[in-house]
């Protein structure tokens, strides 16, 4: 049997199964290209998404900078899990915007690990964000700070903030929210009266129909970054923790 490779019958192979190997180089393209993408892509528990209700929102570096802290040598490991963090997400929404409710209904409570919302939004819904107990807030979100943002002054106890509770059938109350209007340069607006848009529009209405000037801090009890106490159980992410203790750090009002 004549098996003897030549230049005649590499052309004549060529030239009726081109087809084959254009349909493999093909499927190698795709192939790695997919496997290539599985391995680089961002997992669930290496982002944070941030959904912030506000009436204007002004360029900032706070994603940024959580993430170069986390880089620095003072990020407790042991307290909050590895620095595994690649993406912060920072976005934000116009409680008055047409489009605000079902965007609130599918970015915020879907796929956000902490959200900013107006008073009134929160007690319309009750329950539902993650209780913060004096153990989140004395082991994970106040870590490290300071009641008056000097690194030599008195740690920022529990009493130093303000928050939004939930009152259960029995009386008792749930702290679920801590209150951020009124931070520091913060990197949006929560009064509609320093906004064009809304200090004319709303200027006459009566008060308790004007839209919200009290905004506060919740968390998804959905995230995965916030160890055994949500739903997703990863006992070894709390980094959600973090950018919260970040954010208090950032833009407290100093006292």
């Amino acid at each position: 049997m004549d098996n003897k490779v030549t230049k005649k019958r590499i052309n004549d192979h060529l030239e009726y199964d081109w087809y084959k190997y254009l349909i493999i180089l093909v499927l190698g393209i795709v192939l790695f290209y997919f496997a290539f993408s599985q391995i680089n892509r961002t997992r669930d528990y290496e982002d944070v998404n941030i959904f912030v209700s506000c009436y204007e929102a002004d360029d900032n570096r706070f994603t940024d900078r959580v993430l170069e802290d986390m880089t620095r040598q003072n990020y407790e490991n042991a307290r909050y899990g590895e620095a595994v963090l690649r993406e912060i997400s920072f976005e934000t929404q116009d409680p008055l915007g047409k489009e605000y409710s079902t965007l609130f209904q599918t970015h915020g409570m879907v796929s956000s690990d902490v959200l900013i919302l107006g008073k009134s939004l929160l007690e319309s819904m009750g329950a539902g964000f993650l209780v913060l107990t004096d153990e989140i807030l004395n082991d994970y979100i106040l870590p490290g700070l300071t009641a008056d943002g000097n690194p030599d002054g008195a740690a920022l106890g529990i009493n130093d903030l303000q928050y939004h509770y939930v009152k259960r059938e029995d009386g008792t109350e749930l702290r679920t929210g801590i209150k951020v209007s009124g931070f520091s340069n913060l990197p949006f607006k929560t009064d509609w009266r320093s906004v064009e848009q809304y200090k004319e529009q709303y200027s006459e209405v009566e008060e308790n129909e004007q839209p919200d000037d009290e905004f506060y801090l919740v968390i998804n009890t959905s995230s995965v970054n916030i160890g055994g106490f949500g739903k997703k159980a990863k006992k070894a992410n709390r980094q959600t923790f973090y950018v919260v203790n970040r954010f208090i750090k950032y833009y407290r009002v100093r006292v």
